[in-house]
């Protein structure tokens, strides 16, 4: 493989990176923990926020999940020009008490702004207006269209977008969450960088991409999965490249294997660094 290119210059200031992270069930095979993808997040976050890009990401907002995680990044490097967007689904935040969402909001605080959705993805000004103080009900089937709405919301604010890790069961929309908003980015031509290391959906959309042809991340082959189809189909009625993020198929091989936090970062700026000189 090729050596891990160096971070010579930044890309341009104010692009948005949009996040696809979730926990890989993979982990433990490949001999990781939660802790490896967080670090690989971190990473990208800082090079990011250094470059004065900005971060998107679309998920819960439980106290140990990877909204509160990228918030504190933003904290931890001092970035007080509000370079995250959390964007919150319809049926996670009707879910919460309206006391919960009043606290989340405060704490983003300087780091970040949260954009709240309704079921049709589009923004609400106030998430807590005309409803009761308690948690509302969401149905399985509004909770999956809603999602799906909310991802395409997402994929509009975003320039390129990453993926990690992601589940492929358990999910509550019509298919892993990782790999639609890939399929989403693909079909809006976007720039995708698949850190396919940490295996799960990520792992996956690698091998679907050609990313990994010997299959070092061992998984299952999976092209008789659905949402794998829809992803390849994407790819053949758009005329999508992976070559789109500025990368190489060697660096983009590299990318999709490695799980050092470091190479990770330095794989996607470069990548961002090359599609600013296109």
């Amino acid at each position: 493989m090729a050596d891990e290119p160096q971070t010579l210059a930044e890309p341009t200031p104010g692009f948005t990176l949009g996040v696809s992270v979730s926990d890989s069930p993979d982990l433990a095979r490949l001999g990781l923990t939660e802790t490896h993808i967080r670090m690989a997040l971190g990473e990208v976050a800082q090079a990011t926020l250094i470059a004065k890009g900005r971060l998107s990401y679309g998920g819960h907002l439980r106290d140990d999940g990877y909204t509160a995680f990228l918030v504190h990044e933003c904290e931890r490097y001092r970035s007080r020009d509000r370079p995250l967007t959390g964007h919150i689904p319809w049926p996670v935040h009707r879910r919460l008490t309206i006391d919960q969402i009043n606290v989340h909001r405060k704490a983003i605080g300087l780091y970040g702004t949260y954009v709240f959705l309704d079921p049709d993805g589009q923004p609400i000004e106030d998430p807590t207006a005309d409803r009761d103080p308690g948690p509302q009900d969401v149905g399985d089937r509004e909770a999956a269209d809603s999602l799906t709405a909310a991802r395409r919301h997402l994929t509009a604010t975003c320039d390129a977008r990453l993926v990690v890790g992601g589940q492929r069961a358990g999910f509550q929309g019509h298919m892993p969450g990782v790999v639609e908003e890939t399929i989403l980015a693909i079909r809006a031509e976007q720039p995708v960088f698949v850190a396919g290391g940490f295996g799960g959906a990520a792992g996956d959309i690698a091998r679907v991409l050609g990313f990994d042809p010997e299959n070092w991340l061992g998984l299952a082959d999976g092209a008789d999965r659905p949402d794998l189809r829809d992803l390849a189909n994407a790819m053949q009625e758009t005329g999508w490249t992976p070559d789109r993020n500025g990368l190489s198929v060697e660096q983009n091989r590299q990318l999709a294997v490695s799980y050092r936090a470091s190479e990770v970062a330095s794989l996607v700026i470069h990548g961002l660094i090359n599609l600013r000189s296109r």
